[in-house]
């Protein structure tokens, strides 16, 4: 037992925590690169977005500006049309990220907290349905909204011309977002407890009113982050746009792309790049400010669903 206890006078010899290891220096040279890229690439923006037209043209692009106009702002949101860009690209992805997070939660509570028959299979079918390219769903829904006539005071029109092109594409932005949230958010309904349920129903709560006084806001941290992953994905949103906006309701990023043709021949660079960080920033002052929001809410859900 004497030669096999350990003196108390012997050093202890404890592991490292912190080892260097090639990998991970690996991992950590590549991912610093890259973000010195990104900002880098910020930077460069900015600094053009600051410079007149003749600066721009006549000078290095990483020169720093003679004289910082911020005046390029101001003339880009009203004489290239900045502001209107960014109200109907705010109108567009909050009201398509909201009714689709609202259609999904009640799509989300059946499937999580009613049973019968053919509940896994109706949850299957939006998982199928967020395995599917929108991209295959342009042309028969470009088609199939041409054919649909409506009467507004007289006038028959074309379904695809209702508020110049914003009312089928806020519906098609609902739609494309609603089998994503509902994965998402069956996770949440399905780790509530059923006893919340059952006491609404004793105090004479109909289904309805259970879930959206109960059983909604117990969700709330499901809706954020859905509304907010939505709301970023809606905000930068291309071809859509593209394909179903006249020109006086573009969105931003389209909006950028008549820029960036009119630059062609005008010259007017500098609006451009103030246009881009108008562009830039909303989506990055919402994924600072509740990264951990979103993070926390899509674990959580993936976790006790």
């Amino acid at each position: 037992m004497a030669a096999t206890a350990q003196s108390p006078t012997m050093p202890v010899r404890r592991r490292s925590r912190f080892r260097i290891r090639p990998g991970r220096i690996l991992i950590y040279t590549v991912l610093t690169l890259f973000c010195l890229s990104t900002v880098l690439a910020f930077l460069w923006v900015f600094m053009i977005s600051l410079k007149s037209t003749p600066e721009f043209l006549s000078t290095s692009p990483w020169a720093l500006p003679q004289q910082a106009r911020f005046s390029n702002y101001a003339l880009a949101w009203r004489k290239a049309k900045i502001g209107t860009y960014f109200l109907n690209s705010l109108i567009a992805a909050v009201t398509g990220a909201g009714g689709s997070v609202l259609l999904s939660a009640l799509a989300a509570y059946v499937i999580a907290r009613i049973k019968f028959k053919f509940n896994e299979l109706l949850g299957n079918y939006f998982i199928v349905g967020y395995m599917i390219p929108l991209m295959l769903t342009v042309i028969p829904m470009y088609f199939f909204l041409s054919q649909i006539k409506v009467n507004i005071g007289g006038n028959v029109i074309s379904a695809l011309q209702l508020g110049g092109g914003m009312v089928p594409l806020i519906l098609l932005y609902i739609a494309s977002g609603v089998p994503f949230n509902t994965f998402v958010l069956r996770g949440f309904f399905e780790s509530l407890p059923a006893e919340m349920e059952e006491a609404a129903a004793v105090d004479g709560a109909s289904p309805f009113r259970a879930f959206w006084q109960i059983m909604l806001p117990l969700s709330w941290a499901g809706l954020v982050s859905t509304f907010l992953i939505n709301f970023m994905s809606l905000w930068n949103e291309f071809f859509f746009a593209l394909i179903f906006l006249s020109n006086e309701n573009a969105t931003m990023p389209l909006g950028l792309f008549y820029m960036a043709q009119r630059a062609e021949y005008t010259a007017q660079w500098t609006d451009l790049f103030a246009g881009i960080l108008i562009t830039i920033v909303p989506a990055l002052v919402v994924f600072a400010l509740l990264q951990n929001q979103i993070t926390r809410g899509l674990t959580t859900g993936a976790l006790k669903g």
